[in-house]
């Protein structure tokens, strides 16, 4: 499988810009303009090719851990959320899966502590790690200053910032980095409409290619951050992209093939990260409007999708697990000469594996009852008919 990281990253990074601008109120863009600045202030530090590569790479993931604690910290925003630093030990952990190209250990364990100790773990001064204290800075910058609008006083209004909280908040050797490289040219490039050519130049310092266990590894800890924005869901990702690859094997395809079969299990609701969490958690059947707006993310998972070299068919059958034989579905409206054995399959596993789980407003089903939904779906033309029959032999006794 040949996929770019480099494309991935930035087409990840909008589906993780959702979550931050839900729970934190942040600007659109916020985790690109963050890595942006923090690669280039690395840069000026005089850090290697791939430790800035893998500093942008951190900030794109830095707050990857925010939907394990959407639940917990309501809809308050930052200032509940600054009791949860486990967001940064549960961020750094799920970012043990990313391919890194060098050591980005403790980068995002460490991107809230502050210079003068009073940050999540007390760590002081030189004790905090050189892109952790960049990281600190980059991100709470545009937190506070929203650096993709455009207003006159800007570049004044970050000079005043970081030297108010130079030896306080910032490491005073980014503080003095960012004021000997802050300019027209950086406020430009970090605005909305220029922030995706910036980052994506900027990335390009390293060109890396993944391969089929690294993008199994990368895809399943973004299944875990999209199941992590509903207790109703927290198993939904992962549990088709097993089934998935179980059923792939039980149509005798290639391990090729049941891989690529997981990884669009694992994608195909990323956009759910842009379907706010009271709609997920809503314990009752949804108004038409509510619909409306959660049928959208299958649109933002092609959205995310759909740019990144080699995922193309992955693509296609990711974000078509709510198309329908009979044109019914959405969001395409397709119908069963333009659905793929893939996309079918995509399909029946979406929905068996909803109906099993427990939701807000009824327990999961047994297998059995599962498939006396499934089965009419499929008699009335919706679903394939034979993928629904050795489904349920298939799984009538599987342990997955």
């Amino acid at each position: 499988m040949q996929v770019l990281l480099n494309e991935l990253l930035f087409s990840l990074s909008k589906a993780l810009d959702c979550v931050e601008s839900e729970l934190l109120g942040v600007t659109t863009n916020h985790g690109k303009r963050v890595a942006c600045i923090s690669m280039r202030l690395c840069r000026a530090l005089g850090l290697s090719d791939d430790d800035v590569f893998d500093m942008g790479c951190c900030a794109v993931l830095h707050d990857n851990a925010l939907t394990a604690y959407m639940l917990e910290a309501g809809r308050s925003g930052i200032s509940r959320l600054e009791g949860f630093s486990a967001h940064c030990e549960k961020g750094e952990e799920n970012a043990r899966a990313f391919p890194f190209v060098g050591n980005a250990a403790d980068i995002i364990l460490h991107h809230h502590e502050n210079w003068n100790g009073t940050g999540f773990h007390g760590l002081a001064a030189d004790a905090i790690p050189v892109r952790a204290a960049v990281l600190r800075l980059a991100d709470n910058m545009d937190l506070h200053l929203a650096l993709g609008t455009a207003r006159p006083d800007m570049e004044a209004d970050i000079r005043s910032h970081v030297l108010r909280f130079r030896g306080k908040l910032y490491a005073p050797y980014v503080v003095d980095a960012l004021l000997d490289h802050i300019g027209p040219k950086l406020l430009n490039d970090v605005l909305d409409e220029r922030i995706d050519a910036s980052l994506a130049a900027d990335l390009a310092c390293r060109r890396v290619e993944l391969s089929t266990d690294a993008m199994l590894r990368l895809c399943g800890m973004f299944a875990f951050i999209v199941d992590a924005k509903s207790r109703f869901t927290m198993l939904h990702s992962r549990g088709i992209a097993t089934k998935a690859g179980y059923m792939g094997k039980v149509y005798g395809l290639s391990p090729e093939h049941c891989d690529r079969l997981v990884i669009a299990g694992y994608l195909h609701d990323i956009g759910k990260l842009s379907t706010p969490a009271a709609i997920l958690e809503k314990p009752g059947p949804l108004t038409p409007e509510e619909y409306e707006i959660m049928k959208r993310h299958v649109e933002m998972t092609w959205e995310i999708l759909k740019d990144v070299g080699g995922l193309e068919e992955i693509c296609r059958w990711a974000a078509s697990h709510h198309e329908k034989l009979d044109g019914n579905g959405y969001p395409r409206g397709l119908r069963e000469h333009e659905l793929s054995f893939e996309c079918r399959l995509m399909a029946c596993c979406d929905i068996y594996q909803a109906l099993t789980e427990d939701r807000p407003y009824r327990a999961g089903m047994p297998h059995d009852k599962a498939m006396s939904v499934m089965y009419p779906m499929a008699s009335q033309g919706m679903l394939d008919f034979g993928i629904v029959e050795t489904m349920d032999r298939a799984l009538r006794d599987a342990e997955i």
